[in-house]
């Protein structure tokens, strides 16, 4: 019995007229530099470009996610390692995977009639369905990214304010402790000139008696 663990190849494509500028702009935004150039140069080159080869489901259900939620189509196919089937025995080969035409979601269930990420019921899928259930998941996608993006920078915002707030608090307590410093100084200088001026006022004084004891002893024995 066979009991090889299914693969995939995934690959990944602009949708079908949207704005490849700004696609390449979320690429840059969310990819290492080198690899969102990579990707870029490789689509501008062919229609698709594959970014994972032999991924088990998980990895590939990651992916998916993943370079939807940065806009691009994503295709899935069965690595072509496990394509090989022996003595060409039908009964052994490998079932065809089910893949959304909307949302390029895989089927896990080859007998599923909707698609459990966007829910499009495939026997009801003519092309006007598909093709407008696409915009609204495109709709959906770039919506999910811009309330994202405003999100990340509200939390910037607040971020921001919380360390004006800080600085300013610890601005304020270092000048309170600043001017506690200098009062307590002031205080001391004051009390030394206070006391200075005591002493000089009573010298003064004293000068002043001395004085006027001399003039009257003078004038009363001349």
């Amino acid at each position: 019995m066979n009991t090889q663990q299914k693969l995939y190849d995934v690959y990944v494509s602009y949708p079908p007229g949207v704005d490849q500028e700004r696609i390449n702009a979320c690429l840059y935004d969310n990819l290492p530099e080198n690899e969102a150039a990579d990707l870029i140069q490789a689509l501008s080159e062919r229609p698709q470009a594959i970014i994972a080869e032999n991924c088990t489901q998980g990895e590939r259900e990651n992916a998916q996610q993943y370079f939807n939620y940065l806009g691009l189509d994503v295709v899935v196919r069965q690595s072509l390692e496990l394509q090989h089937v022996e003595n060409n025995d039908d009964e052994n080969a490998l079932p065809e995977v089910r893949q959304c035409p909307v949302c390029k979601t895989i089927a896990a269930d080859p007998e599923a009639t909707e698609c459990i990420l966007c829910h499009l019921n495939f026997a009801s899928a003519t092309d006007a369905v598909i093709q407008r259930k696409r915009i609204e998941w495109e709709e959906k996608l770039v919506f999910e990214h811009k309330k994202q993006t405003e999100i990340a920078h509200k939390l910037e915002l607040e971020r921001q304010e919380e360390e004006k707030r800080l600085r300013k608090q610890v601005r304020q307590e270092l000048e309170e402790k600043l001017r506690a410093e200098l009062g307590t100084e002031f205080a001391v200088v004051n009390n030394a000139m206070r006391r200075r001026n005591f002493l000089v006022g009573v010298a003064v004084a004293f000068g002043a008696v001395v004085l006027v004891a001399a003039g009257y002893l003078a004038a009363k024995y001349l």
